[in-house]
């Protein structure tokens, strides 16, 4: 059983770098997709839980991009998005949705200040 440091590449071409507790990905470490998404932050009992950075591709500075928290693989906090387009959402998130207060700016130079409901 994976325990420790190591590094894993899986049969559908992701892989991960970091550590291991009892055979899953804990606390600092590096997932790739195959696709290309890259995601570096903190993990527990193999999910993203903790701070991280998701990128829809690794070196790509114009991506869609997300910084902030994770809970059991979802966006849980305060966090970032960054769009491709270049619009940015920063605020709260509950279960992956945009969930209370948060600000949306828009590449056009609107601005919504205040609450969001199941990312409406």
């Amino acid at each position: 059983m994976k325990h420790g440091k190591g590094s894993d590449i899986f049969a559908n071409g992701d892989s991960f770098s970091g550590i291991y507790n009892h055979g899953k990905p804990e606390g600092k470490g590096v997932y790739k997709w195959k696709c290309g998404s890259i995601y570096t932050g903190e993990f527990k009992d193999g999910m993203k839980h903790g701070k991280g950075d998701w990128r829809k591709k690794q070196n790509n500075p114009k991506c869609n991009r997300f910084e902030g928290e994770y809970q059991f693989d979802m966006k849980n906090g305060l966090g970032t998005f960054t769009w491709e387009s270049g619009n940015i959402y920063h605020g709260n998130y509950i279960n992956d949705e945009r969930m209370g207060y948060g600000e949306m700016y828009w590449t056009d130079g609107s601005v919504y200040k205040g609450e969001w409901i199941k990312g409406i």
